[in-house]
């Protein structure tokens, strides 16, 4: 384990309250996995509440407000049918005003589809752009929108389900780590997918 890993837990144990023993700690391969042992760690308060349907149903009451949807919005709609290529650079910061939730940053792909995948110098591809935040889902939006508006959306102290815990650990390797949150997926490896030593 890196020191950017240890950071890392550090980061995590000090957000939950919670020590990770070295044994857990060496299992700890993808994001899936260190969710798992933090949930396993941690008491829960089940509750009725369904964060992802709040945050929904937030996300739908602003899009509506702003005049920006004029079709049915499902978790399984696409973000670009919702905010076209010419609407996205105006009204993404009016959607995130008028939300009070931070949304993931947009990338040059969002703005410019046509653009490589890859930056290339001297004729050889050097460094992978950022996967467009616009290609996902608005369910994949709603998890972003919670993992990085944690302490807004989520009682640390009263944790309800594992989902929570899976948002709280990829917003904090979003946060310490400077990943974007729309490439940060569970079945990633920490070290070989994010580049986490």
């Amino acid at each position: 384990m890196g020191l950017d890993s240890v950071e890392l837990v550090m980061s995590v144990e000090e957000k939950f309250g919670i020590r990770i023993p070295d044994t857990e700690c060496q299992k700890i391969y993808t994001v899936q996995d260190f969710s798992d042992i933090v949930y396993d760690m941690i008491s829960v308060n089940p509750t009725d509440k369904c964060l992802t349907q709040v945050i929904f149903y937030r996300l739908r009451r602003a899009l509506k407000k702003l005049n920006l949807i004029n079709v049915k919005i499902k978790p399984n709609s696409k973000i670009t049918d919702l905010l076209t290529e010419s609407e996205l650079k105006a009204n993404w910061n009016k959607l995130e005003a008028e939300l009070g939730l931070k949304l993931p940053e947009l990338v040059s792909l969002d703005f410019n589809p046509n653009l490589e995948s890859y930056v290339t110098f001297l004729g050889i591809r050097t460094i992978k752009r950022n996967t467009p935040v616009t290609k996902g889902l608005i369910k994949h939006l709603i998890d972003w929108i919670i993992s990085l508006n944690i302490k807004k959306v989520i009682d640390i102290q009263k944790i309800s389900n594992k989902y929570e815990v899976e948002r709280v650990i990829s917003g904090i390797i979003s946060k310490n780590m400077g990943i974007p949150i729309s490439e940060i997926k569970l079945e990633h490896s920490i070290t070989k997918d994010l580049g986490i030593d």
